[in-house]
């Protein structure tokens, strides 16, 4: 168990992101439209590893997201996640107005063109639980963990612990669930001074996770960081510890009482 995991008592596997040539042998595969389930939720519940290749991966936002070569047309995107004009209506698959996120395809494209596309679909994207890939020396790209908010507020705060540059540690940016729990953090470590991203905000795939679960994903680097700096920092200190057990009280009920620091 990592010491993240350790100090934040993770009722659930963090997962870890990395590419490969071919599907492993014995992943889960996704058989769905959406991934999200097969992929993130199932090994965050039950460990193991799970798969997608360009071909078993249905959704279009997909084609971003897990690093499939990307989303042929944005701007289309950017009409369903804000108003269709009139005279494209009957062009689109679903003949709809759009989901009026945005106040038109302008300010859509606005927030989705800086998301990064990878890949051009050849290769295959896993998931599998963090301390298999660990031990196996996996290339692990990004780190997810599926977390309520009292363990958000920790991760957060452990993000900005050790950060040296002004600005926030942590970003919340709009995107399919899919972008941001991979596409935009793996970008992230592309950066000398890599944020961690909260997700999960796809109001379609929170369907799929507890009504008080929000995804908190970080490159490589940054999960490396973050958990070298776990004893040295408030995650080891009494009077966090009781201020975080008391926000878990029905969960930590056996846990012995610690004394607050002087």
């Amino acid at each position: 168990m990592s010491r993240i995991s350790e100090a934040i008592w993770m009722k659930n596997h963090p997962v870890a992101i990395y590419r490969s040539d071919s599907i492993p042998e014995g992943a889960a595969v996704p058989g769905s439209h959406c991934g999200i389930p097969r992929l993130l939720v199932r090994v965050s519940r039950l460990g193991g590893i799970s798969a997608t290749d360009n071909e078993h991966s249905k959704c279009h936002g997909s084609k971003s997201g897990f690093g499939f070569g990307g989303i042929s047309d944005r701007y289309t995107s950017a009409c369903s996640a804000s108003v269709v004009p009139l005279e494209l209506r009957d062009k689109y698959k679903h003949k709809g107005a759009g989901q009026s996120y945005f106040k038109n395809p302008d300010i859509a494209l606005k927030q989705m063109e800086p998301i990064k596309d990878y890949g051009d679909g050849s290769d295959v994207i896993v998931f599998e639980d963090l301390d298999s890939a660990l031990a196996a020396g996996r290339p692990i790209e990004v780190v997810v963990f599926l977390v309520d908010p009292t363990r958000l507020t920790a991760l957060m705060q452990l993000a900005a612990y050790s950060k040296t540059t002004p600005g926030p540690a942590v970003i919340m940016p709009y995107g399919h669930a899919c972008q941001q729990i991979y596409a935009i953090p793996r970008a992230e470590g592309e950066s000398d001074d890599p944020h961690a991203v909260v997700g999960m905000t796809d109001m379609y795939a929170r369907r799929f996770i507890g009504k008080d679960q929000l995804s908190f994903a970080v490159p490589f680097k940054l999960y490396q960081r973050m958990d070298a700096d776990v004893e040295e920092s408030f995650l080891t200190k009494g009077k966090f510890k009781i201020n975080f057990d008391t926000c878990l009280r029905d969960e930590l009920r056996d846990k012995p009482e610690e004394s607050p620091d002087e």
